[in-house]
């Protein structure tokens, strides 16, 4: 039972799990504005934003950095609402996302939802990729053996930088890992490739320069394509442009990458196909 007593005096009395029901409809902005006009409603509001979180991250699979630990639960939900609205695309090699198409005991695949509940998922163009359930750590992959691509449809619009793509992906050689859509898309590439000399293995690059020529700006890291599983975050954004690889910033700085618009997603080769 919660007491709650009103600026002119009146006192109401109001059931617990009436008033939890109520707050787990609310998002983290309603919750702080709860939360700031009623002194009494604040430890709820705290409480019920808890729990959203916790449901929040294991949706998103991911776990809060240390740093966030210091914010209340309603300043931490908000700032992973406002993540979860920005995911524009979420593909996961997973069996419950996949349409899988069996041939010969293998599976390829023929679609792979979009779990970030923006329609945009993937489909096989001329071939699909492998699927392998447990791959990595448990972990469902697609192998593309460079005549398989995933493409998503085209975005409604093209989405403008600044844009952050996330891969776990291994590759051997010059690869390119993502690109953008098709033959007539702008440059949006994640890739080993375009190296400074010629080099079996180059090192990571992105680029949004250009169409199908080489590109005139890039950015690139250190870590080479030797087949190794990484983590890949390249943060498109003309001149303030980043890449990580599993977690450490490998290129940074004053250089642009080029500022082209994503228009959909190619992956497992570039927008012309050339693998």
């Amino acid at each position: 039972m919660l007491s709650l007593t009103l600026r002119c005096g009146a006192e109401y009395f109001l059931d617990g799990l009436l008033v939890e029901t109520i707050l787990s409809n609310l998002g983290a902005t309603d919750l702080a504005a709860v939360a700031a006009s009623c002194s009494s409603l604040r430890r709820p509001c705290e409480a019920v934003a808890a729990t959203s979180l916790r449901l929040l991250l294991v949706r998103m699979q991911t776990e809060p950095v240390r740093a966030e630990l210091v914010r209340g639960a309603i300043a931490r939900l908000m700032l992973w609402e406002l993540i979860a609205a920005d995911c524009h695309l979420w593909l996961q090699a997973d069996e419950r996302y996949l349409t899988l198409a069996e041939r010969f005991g293998t599976s390829y695949v023929q679609a792979c939802a979009d779990r970030s509940g923006s329609g945009h998922g993937a489909y096989s163009h001329l071939n699909g990729p492998e699927f392998l359930p447990d791959a990595l750590h448990g972990c469902g992959v697609f192998l593309f053996d460079g005549a398989a691509v995933l493409k998503t449809r085209p975005f409604t619009e093209p989405i403008p930088q600044p844009i952050t793509l996330m891969v776990v992906a291994k590759a051997r050689g010059d690869t390119t890992i993502i690109d953008a859509l098709g033959t007539s898309s702008s440059r949006f590439e994640l890739c080993h490739g375009y190296p400074t000399g010629w080099h079996p293995s180059p090192e990571i690059c992105i680029t949004a320069s250009g169409h199908d020529a080489s590109p005139k700006h890039s950015l690139r890291g250190a870590t080479r394509g030797t087949g190794e599983w990484h983590i890949y975050t390249a943060v498109f954004d003309t001149k303030r442009s980043e890449i990580y690889v599993d977690g450490f910033c490998e290129a940074t700085g004053n250089k642009s990458v080029g500022s082209n618009l994503l228009d959909g997603l190619s992956i497992g080769c570039d927008h012309n196909g050339i693998f």
